[in-house]
């Protein structure tokens, strides 16, 4: 009787967690079910090292889902294929770009979703049954990866070249200049107090232009006043020559027309009188007696009007 009992309690325990498994593996199905995933792809044309399937991806920092799979795209081999399971809600905009970023220390990798504003339209498949495609780049670290072999190359060439300037014959030339540079220190300092002088006796040239300036610049203001008034005189008398020869422009065009005529006669005139002037003058002066009462050099001419009072004055 006693072990019938014990049939029926290890039994019923035994059902009874047979149905507490049941029950658990239906209500996690039941979640699992509940719980929806939207699928999106993004490609990569760098290298994906360190992704792997099932790792995270977070959207500026905050989880929002996982990644699927992985996969060179067979469209292009010249990019890889991701495909990301996100959360139903997650905010994924036209604008929305993903990238790799590194996990810490620890060398893994993850996509990082960043941009997308509030005023962007959800991103939606190209055509219906597609998958939808968030647009992709390199982040600063992918970029300082693919750029890390220029960079050494640089760098290498860098150590040549600071080992050319290195070189024995380099370095000896170096040090001779430096030594030049200390015999131009020495001199230096043995010149100090000329050198002072001679920078005293500038700063005290300076001192004294300074101080002369300003009466200098009013000379300047002044003269320039007197060059304005002189110019303002010339204006004016200017002006006045202008108003003269309107009021006789007709008096001074008869003059050039007749009047310069007339002088030119006059001239020519005074001209010849003058020359007549002077064969009088001297005559005079060589015969003064004979030009006067005439005569063949003999004596007076007889028929001159003032004869025959000379020869009464000679016969007395």
């Amino acid at each position: 009787m006693e072990t019938r009992a014990n049939y029926v309690l290890v039994g019923s325990c035994v059902l009874a967690a047979i149905a507490s498994i049941l029950i658990f593996i239906f209500w996690l199905g039941r979640s699992e079910l509940s719980h929806k995933e939207s699928t999106y792809y993004t490609y990569f044309t760098g290298s994906v090292a360190g992704l792997i399937n099932g790792g995270p991806v977070r959207y500026r920092g905050v989880s929002i889902g996982k990644i699927g799979n992985i996969e060179i795209d067979p469209q292009n081999v010249e990019r890889i294929r991701v495909t990301l399971l996100l959360k139903a809600d997650a905010p994924i905009k036209t604008d929305t770009i993903a990238s790799l970023e590194m996990a810490g220390i620890t060398g893994g990798s993850y996509v990082e979703l960043t941009g997308g504003t509030q005023s962007s339209p959800p991103l939606e498949p190209k055509q219906p049954g597609d998958i939808p495609v968030i647009q992709s780049e390199n982040s600063s670290l992918q970029s300082l990866v693919d750029d890390a072999p220029k960079l050494l190359g640089k760098l290498n060439q860098l150590a040549d070249n600071a080992n050319n300037i290195l070189s024995p014959d380099n370095a000896k030339k170096l040090s001779e200049t430096i030594d030049h540079l200390n015999s131009l220190a020495a001199n230096l300092d043995g010149l100090g107090p000329d050198a002072r002088q001679a920078v005293a006796n500038i700063n005290g040239i300076t001192g004294n232009v300074n101080k002369q300036l300003p009466q200098i610049m009013d000379s300047l203001h002044q003269d320039t006043a007197s060059v304005r008034q002189a110019a303002d005189g010339f204006n004016k008398v200017a002006a006045d020559l202008d108003g003269i020869l309107a009021e006789n422009r007709a008096p001074l065009r008869d003059f050039t027309g007749n009047g310069l005529s007339e002088i030119t006669s006059l001239v020519s005139n005074l001209r010849t009188l003058t020359e007549t002037l002077n064969r009088v003058a001297d005559r005079l002066d060589r015969d003064p007696q004979r030009y006067l009462f005439g005569g063949n050099g003999n004596g007076v001419d007889p028929n001159h009007p003032f004869a025959s009072g000379i020869s009464a004055g000679e016969s007395k």
